[in-house]
């Protein structure tokens, strides 16, 4: 399921950054630093990505050099026995520059390339001045012309599959189609059992008959256990293909629906909150007064309305 899953696009590139040094305005640094500088004064709330309302997350991250997880492992009494130096270095693996990772969850209705450009042109379109401002310190990105296609073919250059998507909108669990295992079973074990009558057939047969009936059997022994090697060919390949297929989307799921609903859990919150005493009341008149209420609550919230009262993108709603 990699990119694409769950009615979900999930965008992942790397693209590196320059060397040398820049003139930020301020002074004179390296890309990397005057871009960690512009990159930490994105707001917090109200993120220019907001603009766009296919986005579910994005993350801007800064990657110097890859991490050092230790020397690799040796065992010490063969080290010993061979006089290998423990102490000596190993090879170790650096990056030759800086990368920007890109991470983007959006909105998307399949993982073509398509798809992804035509989500690059109108995130350019809702936020090319900040995008131009970040990426001016990368690689061959040039601002002064630079517009939505070109924008969606510079990080095509430097995305990378993603292998491992996250989708934390399923309440129940997905309808995935199964792999017919039950019939591939029967159909391996026909073709393995006749493979082992074949190969039993074959040296009894050639016992007590002529030369063409030995390499009748032979052939079917031969036929045999090449259907059994094909069959366990296409399940494999068949198998992985089930694999790769995306999850359906989740319902409801798309930027709109989540922020209408978390407006409508945070305001029937406050309604219950509000209403304690309406709800505990026994009598007719406290459940008339309950009943206008939540009324009046579904009049102005318009909880089927996804252009209605709703939560803002980019915002932390309390």
């Amino acid at each position: 399921m990699p990119t694409f899953d769950g009615g979900h696009y999930f965008l992942t590139a790397l693209v590196p950054i320059r060397t040398g040094t820049v003139d930020d305005g301020h002074a004179v640094t390296s890309p990397v630093h005057a871009l960690r500088k512009r990159l930490s004064m994105l707001p917090a709330t109200q993120t220019p990505f907001a603009c766009n309302t296919r986005n579910h997350f994005a993350r801007f991250v800064i990657i110097d050099d890859v991490a050092y997880n230790g020397r690799v492992g040796r065992n010490t009494l063969v080290s010993a026995l061979l006089s290998t130096v423990l102490t000596k270095s190993q090879p170790q693996d650096h990056l030759r520059c800086p990368f920007l990772l890109l991470a983007v969850d959006f909105d998307a209705k399949d993982g073509s390339d398509q798809e992804r450009d035509s989500y690059l042109v109108e995130l350019w379109d809702t936020m090319g001045k900040e995008l131009g401002d970040i990426f001016e310190f990368c690689e061959d990105f040039d601002t002064r012309d630079m517009d939505g296609r070109k924008f969606a073919a510079y990080v095509a250059r430097c995305q990378l599959e993603t292998t491992m998507s996250f989708n934390d909108y399923y309440v129940d669990p997905p309808n995935l189609v199964s792999w017919p295992y039950k019939k591939a079973t029967i159909v391996v074990a026909v073709a393995l059992l006749l493979s082992l009558a074949a190969a039993l057939v074959f040296p009894i047969v050639g016992l007590f008959t002529p030369a063409a009936w030995v390499r009748t059997a032979f052939w079917l022994s031969v036929l045999a256990v090449g259907a059994l090697t094909a069959l366990i060919v296409v399940a494999f390949f068949s198998i992985t293909a089930f694999g790769r297929r995306p999850f359906p989307t989740a319902p409801d799921s798309n930027l709109p629906t989540v922020l209408k609903a978390l407006h409508l859990q945070r305001a029937f919150t406050r309604f219950v909150i509000e209403h304690q005493m309406e709800a505990a009341g026994a009598d007719a008149a406290s459940a008339q007064k309950l009943y206008d209420a939540f009324k009046a609550f579904v009049a102005a919230n318009k909880p089927d309305d996804l252009a209605g009262p709703t939560q803002a993108p980019g915002v932390i709603g309390i």
